[in-house]
Protein backbone atom coordinates (compact mmCIF):
# COMPACT_ATOMS: atom_id res chain seq x y z
CA UNK A 1 0.00 0.00 0.00
CA UNK A 2 1.35 3.86 -0.48
CA UNK A 3 0.94 5.78 1.87
CA UNK A 4 -0.55 9.51 1.17
CA UNK A 5 1.22 11.88 3.66
CA UNK A 6 -1.23 14.77 2.40
CA UNK A 7 -4.66 12.63 3.21
CA UNK A 8 -3.20 12.03 6.63
CA UNK A 9 -2.05 15.06 7.91
CA UNK A 10 -5.91 16.47 6.56
CA UNK A 11 -7.16 13.13 8.37
CA UNK A 12 -5.05 14.22 11.23
CA UNK A 13 -6.31 17.90 11.57
CA UNK A 14 -9.67 16.94 11.23
CA UNK A 15 -9.31 14.42 14.06
CA UNK A 16 -8.12 17.42 16.39
CA UNK A 17 -10.60 20.00 15.61
CA UNK A 18 -13.51 17.42 15.16
CA UNK A 19 -14.79 19.76 11.75
CA UNK A 20 -14.36 19.84 8.35
CA UNK A 21 -15.08 23.82 8.26
CA UNK A 22 -12.16 24.52 10.95
CA UNK A 23 -9.88 22.01 9.60
CA UNK A 24 -10.31 23.58 5.89
CA UNK A 25 -9.41 27.12 7.55
CA UNK A 26 -6.49 25.65 9.52
CA UNK A 27 -5.11 23.94 6.53
CA UNK A 28 -5.66 26.74 4.18
CA UNK A 29 -8.01 24.07 2.04
CA UNK A 30 -11.60 24.28 0.89
CA UNK A 31 -14.23 21.86 2.52
CA UNK A 32 -15.16 19.35 -0.24
CA UNK A 33 -11.26 19.60 -0.81
CA UNK A 34 -11.34 17.91 3.17
CA UNK A 35 -13.76 15.90 2.65
CA UNK A 36 -12.11 13.96 -0.07
CA UNK A 37 -9.32 13.75 1.39
CA UNK A 38 -10.59 12.00 4.05
CA UNK A 39 -12.86 9.71 1.79
CA UNK A 40 -9.94 8.78 -0.16
CA UNK A 41 -7.79 7.76 2.88
CA UNK A 42 -10.65 5.78 4.18
CA UNK A 43 -10.91 4.03 0.55
CA UNK A 44 -7.71 3.13 0.89
CA UNK A 45 -7.77 1.71 4.00
CA UNK A 46 -10.73 -0.39 3.64
CA UNK A 47 -12.48 1.56 7.03
CA UNK A 48 -14.80 4.10 8.11
CA UNK A 49 -12.23 6.24 10.19
CA UNK A 50 -14.64 9.25 11.29
CA UNK A 51 -18.04 8.91 12.58
CA UNK A 52 -20.59 12.52 12.46
CA UNK A 53 -23.18 13.18 15.15
CA UNK A 54 -26.50 14.76 14.83
CA UNK A 55 -24.82 17.92 15.82
CA UNK A 56 -22.25 17.88 13.17
CA UNK A 57 -19.32 16.63 15.69
CA UNK A 58 -17.03 14.90 14.17
CA UNK A 59 -15.88 11.36 16.63
CA UNK A 60 -13.21 8.94 15.59
CA UNK A 61 -13.69 5.03 15.24
CA UNK A 62 -11.64 2.73 17.07
CA UNK A 63 -9.72 2.69 13.47
CA UNK A 64 -9.33 6.48 13.49
CA UNK A 65 -7.69 6.28 17.08
CA UNK A 66 -5.14 4.31 15.42
CA UNK A 67 -4.61 5.82 12.58
CA UNK A 68 -4.52 9.06 14.84
CA UNK A 69 -1.87 7.58 17.05
CA UNK A 70 0.56 6.41 14.50
CA UNK A 71 0.48 10.16 12.41
CA UNK A 72 1.05 11.51 15.39
CA UNK A 73 4.37 9.70 15.99
CA UNK A 74 5.17 10.63 12.11
CA UNK A 75 4.49 13.90 12.73
CA UNK A 76 7.22 14.21 15.30
CA UNK A 77 9.51 12.01 13.30
CA UNK A 78 9.17 15.27 11.03
CA UNK A 79 9.84 17.54 13.68
CA UNK A 80 12.99 15.31 14.66
CA UNK A 81 14.42 15.76 11.19
CA UNK A 82 13.70 19.25 10.42
CA UNK A 83 15.34 19.72 13.77
CA UNK A 84 18.20 18.03 12.59
CA UNK A 85 18.68 19.05 9.39
CA UNK A 86 18.47 22.70 10.80
CA UNK A 87 22.52 23.33 10.52
CA UNK A 88 22.66 22.82 7.07
CA UNK A 89 19.30 24.49 6.11
CA UNK A 90 20.08 28.92 5.59
CA UNK A 91 16.11 28.95 5.14
CA UNK A 92 15.30 28.75 8.74
CA UNK A 93 18.74 30.74 9.94
CA UNK A 94 17.12 33.39 11.59
CA UNK A 95 15.64 34.19 14.68
CA UNK A 96 12.27 37.02 15.23
CA UNK A 97 12.00 38.82 18.21
CA UNK A 98 9.76 41.16 19.84
CA UNK A 99 9.58 43.63 22.21
CA UNK A 100 8.13 46.48 24.07
CA UNK A 101 9.93 49.92 23.64
CA UNK A 102 11.89 49.61 26.78
CA UNK A 103 13.06 46.10 26.06
CA UNK A 104 14.09 47.04 22.09
CA UNK A 105 16.18 50.03 23.02
CA UNK A 106 17.81 48.29 26.54
CA UNK A 107 17.93 45.18 26.20
CA UNK A 108 17.90 43.73 23.34
CA UNK A 109 20.95 44.90 22.07
CA UNK A 110 23.47 43.49 24.13
CA UNK A 111 21.69 39.99 23.50
CA UNK A 112 21.82 40.77 19.85
CA UNK A 113 25.24 41.29 19.95
CA UNK A 114 26.11 38.33 22.02
CA UNK A 115 24.24 36.13 20.31
CA UNK A 116 25.94 36.99 16.88
CA UNK A 117 29.14 36.30 18.62
CA UNK A 118 27.53 32.61 19.11
CA UNK A 119 25.86 32.33 15.66
CA UNK A 120 27.27 34.96 13.28
CA UNK A 121 25.41 33.41 10.22
CA UNK A 122 21.90 33.74 11.79
CA UNK A 123 20.21 36.27 10.89
CA UNK A 124 18.21 38.85 14.27
CA UNK A 125 14.93 40.62 13.24
CA UNK A 126 13.97 42.72 15.72
CA UNK A 127 10.47 44.49 15.76
CA UNK A 128 9.71 46.86 18.25
CA UNK A 129 5.89 47.58 19.13
CA UNK A 130 3.19 47.49 21.93
CA UNK A 131 2.57 44.12 23.88
CA UNK A 132 -0.48 43.57 23.08
CA UNK A 133 0.81 43.24 19.47
CA UNK A 134 3.78 41.60 19.93
CA UNK A 135 1.87 39.15 21.59
CA UNK A 136 -0.75 38.24 18.88
CA UNK A 137 2.55 38.12 16.62
CA UNK A 138 3.86 35.32 18.31
CA UNK A 139 0.83 33.66 18.57
CA UNK A 140 0.53 33.89 14.90
CA UNK A 141 3.91 32.40 14.40
CA UNK A 142 5.35 35.58 12.51
CA UNK A 143 7.53 36.36 15.87
CA UNK A 144 9.70 33.56 17.53
CA UNK A 145 10.23 34.87 21.30
CA UNK A 146 8.93 38.26 23.04
CA UNK A 147 10.59 40.31 25.80
CA UNK A 148 7.90 42.37 27.36
CA UNK A 149 7.43 44.35 30.20
CA UNK A 150 3.93 42.44 31.33
CA UNK A 151 2.79 39.38 31.18
CA UNK A 152 0.32 37.87 28.51
CA UNK A 153 -3.19 37.00 29.41
CA UNK A 154 -3.43 34.58 26.54
CA UNK A 155 -3.14 30.89 28.08
CA UNK A 156 -1.31 29.75 25.10
CA UNK A 157 1.52 32.11 25.55
CA UNK A 158 3.97 30.87 27.84
CA UNK A 159 6.15 33.74 30.20
CA UNK A 160 9.25 33.38 32.41
CA UNK A 161 10.12 35.88 34.23
CA UNK A 162 13.42 37.90 33.08
CA UNK A 163 15.11 40.26 34.48
CA UNK A 164 13.78 43.46 36.87
CA UNK A 165 14.65 47.18 35.95
CA UNK A 166 14.37 49.76 38.74
CA UNK A 167 11.93 52.82 38.19
CA UNK A 168 13.00 56.51 38.67
CA UNK A 169 10.11 59.41 39.52
CA UNK A 170 11.87 62.40 37.97
CA UNK A 171 10.56 65.93 37.22
CA UNK A 172 12.35 68.96 34.91
CA UNK A 173 15.80 70.38 36.44
CA UNK A 174 16.16 71.53 39.59
CA UNK A 175 19.08 73.84 40.81
CA UNK A 176 18.73 72.86 44.32
CA UNK A 177 19.08 69.33 45.67
CA UNK A 178 16.60 66.12 44.61
CA UNK A 179 13.99 66.49 46.48
CA UNK A 180 12.88 63.98 48.92
CA UNK A 181 8.91 62.78 49.85
CA UNK A 182 6.86 60.32 50.30
CA UNK A 183 4.46 58.58 47.07
CA UNK A 184 1.43 59.81 49.03
CA UNK A 185 2.35 63.62 48.68
CA UNK A 186 4.04 63.25 45.23
CA UNK A 187 0.69 61.86 43.99
CA UNK A 188 -0.98 65.21 44.69
CA UNK A 189 1.42 66.59 41.77
CA UNK A 190 0.27 66.61 38.03
CA UNK A 191 2.05 63.59 36.24
CA UNK A 192 2.68 62.72 32.87
CA UNK A 193 2.70 58.61 32.75
CA UNK A 194 3.05 56.30 29.66
CA UNK A 195 -0.52 55.15 28.08
CA UNK A 196 -2.67 52.54 29.46
CA UNK A 197 -1.57 48.70 29.36
CA UNK A 198 2.29 49.70 29.29
CA UNK A 199 4.64 47.68 31.51
CA UNK A 200 5.85 50.90 33.34
CA UNK A 201 2.48 51.99 34.17
CA UNK A 202 1.61 48.79 35.21
CA UNK A 203 4.31 48.37 37.49
CA UNK A 204 3.25 51.92 39.03
CA UNK A 205 -0.03 51.21 40.02
CA UNK A 206 0.94 47.89 41.44
CA UNK A 207 3.60 50.31 43.65
CA UNK A 208 0.76 52.26 44.74
CA UNK A 209 -1.66 49.59 45.81
CA UNK A 210 1.17 48.43 47.95
CA UNK A 211 0.94 51.53 49.82
CA UNK A 212 -2.73 51.88 49.93
CA UNK A 213 -3.09 54.14 46.57
CA UNK A 214 -4.85 54.06 43.26
CA UNK A 215 -4.01 55.14 40.13
CA UNK A 216 -6.90 56.91 39.34
CA UNK A 217 -6.93 59.87 41.97
CA UNK A 218 -3.70 61.05 40.36
CA UNK A 219 -4.09 64.42 38.55
CA UNK A 220 -2.79 62.80 34.90
CA UNK A 221 -1.50 66.10 33.09
CA UNK A 222 -0.90 63.63 29.93
CA UNK A 223 -0.12 60.56 28.14
CA UNK A 224 2.16 59.15 25.81
CA UNK A 225 3.38 56.21 24.03
CA UNK A 226 6.71 57.93 23.63
CA UNK A 227 9.46 57.65 25.96
CA UNK A 228 11.13 60.39 24.66
CA UNK A 229 7.93 62.63 24.37
CA UNK A 230 7.15 62.08 28.08
CA UNK A 231 10.89 63.12 28.91
CA UNK A 232 10.36 66.08 26.62
CA UNK A 233 6.95 67.26 28.35
CA UNK A 234 8.74 66.51 31.77
CA UNK A 235 11.87 68.88 31.11
CA UNK A 236 9.43 71.43 30.31
CA UNK A 237 7.60 71.55 33.07
CA UNK A 238 4.32 70.02 32.66
CA UNK A 239 4.82 67.45 35.42
CA UNK A 240 6.88 64.85 36.84
CA UNK A 241 6.75 61.23 35.93
CA UNK A 242 8.27 57.29 36.14
CA UNK A 243 10.42 55.73 33.96
CA UNK A 244 13.11 52.69 34.17
CA UNK A 245 16.39 54.84 35.86
CA UNK A 246 18.25 53.37 32.44
CA UNK A 247 15.76 55.44 30.16
CA UNK A 248 16.48 58.68 32.22
CA UNK A 249 20.32 58.17 32.59
CA UNK A 250 21.34 60.66 29.67
CA UNK A 251 18.79 63.63 30.35
CA UNK A 252 19.76 63.11 34.16
CA UNK A 253 23.56 63.76 32.98
CA UNK A 254 23.12 66.08 30.82
CA UNK A 255 21.01 68.05 33.88
CA UNK A 256 17.43 68.00 31.71
CA UNK A 257 16.04 65.75 34.44
CA UNK A 258 16.19 65.82 38.24
CA UNK A 259 15.49 62.38 40.65
CA UNK A 260 12.92 62.55 42.91
CA UNK A 261 13.62 60.16 46.06
CA UNK A 262 10.77 58.03 47.19
CA UNK A 263 10.38 57.39 51.33
CA UNK A 264 9.05 54.01 50.32
CA UNK A 265 11.98 52.96 47.99
CA UNK A 266 12.34 52.49 44.60
CA UNK A 267 9.34 50.79 42.47
CA UNK A 268 10.58 47.99 40.07
CA UNK A 269 9.08 46.80 36.26
CA UNK A 270 8.91 43.32 35.71
CA UNK A 271 10.14 41.80 32.27
CA UNK A 272 9.22 38.57 30.59
CA UNK A 273 10.31 35.92 28.22
CA UNK A 274 7.11 34.82 26.18
CA UNK A 275 6.87 32.37 23.21
CA UNK A 276 4.09 29.93 22.23
CA UNK A 277 3.26 27.34 25.10
CA UNK A 278 3.57 24.20 22.25
CA UNK A 279 6.18 26.30 19.89
CA UNK A 280 8.88 24.16 18.09
CA UNK A 281 11.36 26.30 18.39
CA UNK A 282 14.51 25.80 15.68
CA UNK A 283 17.94 25.56 16.76
CA UNK A 284 19.15 29.35 16.73
CA UNK A 285 16.01 30.03 18.44
CA UNK A 286 16.37 27.78 21.25
CA UNK A 287 19.72 29.03 21.57
CA UNK A 288 18.73 32.66 21.90
CA UNK A 289 15.75 31.97 24.47
CA UNK A 290 18.62 29.78 26.18
CA UNK A 291 20.71 32.91 26.05
CA UNK A 292 18.31 35.46 27.67
CA UNK A 293 17.23 32.86 30.49
CA UNK A 294 20.72 31.80 31.24
CA UNK A 295 22.26 35.82 30.99
CA UNK A 296 19.69 37.43 32.52
CA UNK A 297 21.44 40.71 33.54
CA UNK A 298 23.52 40.62 29.96
CA UNK A 299 22.35 44.00 29.84
CA UNK A 300 23.83 45.59 32.74
CA UNK A 301 20.93 47.84 34.44
CA UNK A 302 22.14 49.98 36.92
Amino acid sequence: MDWNLFSLKVFSEVARQKNFTKAAKILGLTQPAVSLQVQNLEKQLGCPLLIRNRTGEMTLTEAGQVVLRYMENIERVFQNLRRDLEPWSSARNQVAIGCCCIAGEHIVPSYTVAFRRIRPNTTVQCHVGRCVDIFGRVLDGSLDVAIAGIPPRDPRLVHVPFVQMPLACFEARRDSSRRRLSIKDLILEPVVLREEGSGTRVAFAKFLEQHGLALDRCPIAATSESNEALKEMVAKGMGWSILPTVVIQKELEQGRLSLIELMEGCPVQDFFVVYRKHALLNGPQKEFVHLLLQEPYLHHVP
